[in-house]
Parts: C-alpha cells; sequence; structure tokens
C-alpha cells in the first residue's frame, strides 16, 4: 500500500490485491500447465492489511453519512446496488448541507437538486486518482448536455452565470468542505503512518 495521498488511501485500503481467478484461468490457457517458483508474498499481504485496517478504522469512525460520501467518491466498487446507495447518501447530504438552497424558488429547487447531482459526478471525476483530473464537464454547454442525456433534464443557456454558475460554484465548495471533513481521520492516520516510515 503506497502512501501518497489520503485519498489514494481510502481506496487502496478497500482494495485486496493479487490475481483473480478469471486472470490465472486466462494464465493458465495462455501458457499452459507451467510450474512457477512459489514466491511467498504473505508478508506483503499482511503488511498491506494491517496497514489498510488502521485506515479503514478511521474509516468508520466517521458518521455514516460522511462515509457513504467518501466512499462514493474514493472506494473501488463492490457491487451497483451498493455503489448506488453511496451516490444516493452522497447526492442528499450535498444538497440537503447546501444552505442557499431555500432561497430558490420551488421550481429551480426541483432542478437545482439534479444540478447537485450533476456537481457531485464532476467532483468525483476530479478527484478519482488523486487531485488535479480536468473537469469533464467544465464548459456549460456538455454540462447542459450531460444533465439532459442522463436525467431529462434540460437548462437555459442564457444568463447561465446569473441563473445557474453561481449554483454550480456554491456546490462544488460544499463538494469541497464534505471532502475535507471525510479525508481528516484518514490524513491523521497518514501522517502518523508517514511519521513511523521516516522514523525507521
Amino acid at each position: 500500500m503506497k502512501l501518497l495521498s489520503a485519498r489514494q488511501a481510502w481506496h487502496d485500503c478497500m482494495y485486496q490485491g493479487g490475481k483473480c481467478m478469471l486472470e490465472s484461468l486466462v494464465e493458465q490457457a495462455f501458457w499452459g500447465q507451467v510450474q512457477f517458483s512459489e514466491i511467498d508474498r504473505s508478508l506483503d499481504r499482511i503488511a498491506h492489511q494491517a496497514l489498510a485496517g488502521r485506515f479503514q478504522c478511521a474509516i468508520a469512525s466517521l458518521p455514516a453519512d460522511l462515509r457513504a460520501f467518501g466512499h462514493h467518491l474514493y472506494a473501488p466498487e463492490i457491487n451497483i446496488e451498493t455503489s448506488n446507495a453511496w451516490l444516493g447518501i452522497a447526492h442528499a447530504l450535498l444538497w440537503l448541507r447546501w444552505g442557499k438552497r431555500d432561497q430558490l424558488s420551488a421550481e429551480k429547487q426541483a432542478v437545482g437538486y439534479w444540478v447537485a447531482r450533476g456537481v457531485l459526478y464532476r467532483y468525483r471525476m476530479m478527484v478519482q486518482g488523486g487531485m488535479g483530473n480536468p473537469d469533464p464537464l467544465e464548459r456549460p454547454g456538455t454540462f447542459r448536455a450531460w444533465l439532459f442525456d442522463h436525467h431529462g433534464i434540460r437548462l437555459e443557456r442564457r444568463n447561465w452565470s446569473r441563473e445557474w454558475g453561481w449554483i454550480v460554484q456554491e456546490l462544488f465548495r460544499v463538494c469541497d468542505r464534505l471532502d475535507v471533513r471525510a479525508l481528516e481521520p484518514v490524513a491523521r492516520v497518514l501522517e502518523e503512518e508517514r511519521g513511523i516510515a521516516t522514523a525507521a
């Protein structure tokens, strides 16, 4: 397990490395029956599991909604049902934590709910694999097209900044705050582990 960032640690602690059965079968079909020298990887696995356990414990200390938010952003997908549950909780958390939603008209709130889903998608694409990925839907036109394709929501292009641009920026700020809160315990463990590795 590499200690690169809290985001990477969140992902890696939920992932158990090694070949899956299908990979082994494909390899056997390609090479035929071949005897390889046995390499003992058990110490690597034990070290990974011990370190992963510390990060998993830190993640478990979060409130359930923040934990689901973090899992939605960083955990490897377990199955579609679990993934969708994490998405639903993360989306609801983002929408409910945005304090200015009550200032919108009822019609705009109904559409804004789906805009929040789009912002969450964009944020996830930007932070997966570490920070610095480009925003896949940065241009308003591509974001509007994505919302229409995925949720059937049509946003007017006129007065984008005044009507929707500020809402998108506000929701990104809420995502940032939730992300920081979700990563705090993982970052603490990461700093402790880096200190131990440096001292050794």
